[in-house]
C-alpha cells in the first residue's frame, strides 16, 4: 500500500502555476494558428480567382485563334473557287 502515496500526493504550488502558465502559452498559439488557417483561407480565395481570370483570357485567344485560323482557310478557298 505505499503506492497510492506515491501518485496521490498533494501537487506543489510551483506545478499548478506551470501548468497555468503552459495553458495560457497554449491558448496564445491556438488563437495564432486560427488566425493563421484563416489568412490562408483568404489567399487560396484571392488565387482561385486571379486562376479563374487567367483561365478565361486563355479561352478568349485560343476561341480568337481558331476563328482567325477558319476565316484564312475560308480565303484561301474563296481565293481559288474565283
Amino acid at each position: 500500500m505505499g503506492v497510492w502515496g506515491c501518485f496521490y500526493r498533494p501537487m506543489p504550488m510551483r506545478d499548478k502555476k506551470r501548468i497555468d502558465r503552459l495553458e495560457t502559452r497554449m491558448d496564445g498559439f491556438e488563437t495564432k494558428m486560427e488566425n493563421g488557417f484563416s489568412e490562408m483561407r483568404r489567399e487560396f480565395a484571392a488565387v482561385r480567382s486571379e486562376t479563374r481570370a487567367d483561365f478565361r483570357m486563355l479561352l478568349g485567344v485560343q476561341l480568337t485563334t481558331i476563328v482567325a485560323m477558319i476565316l484564312g482557310f475560308a480565303g484561301i478557298i474563296l481565293q481559288h473557287l474565283g
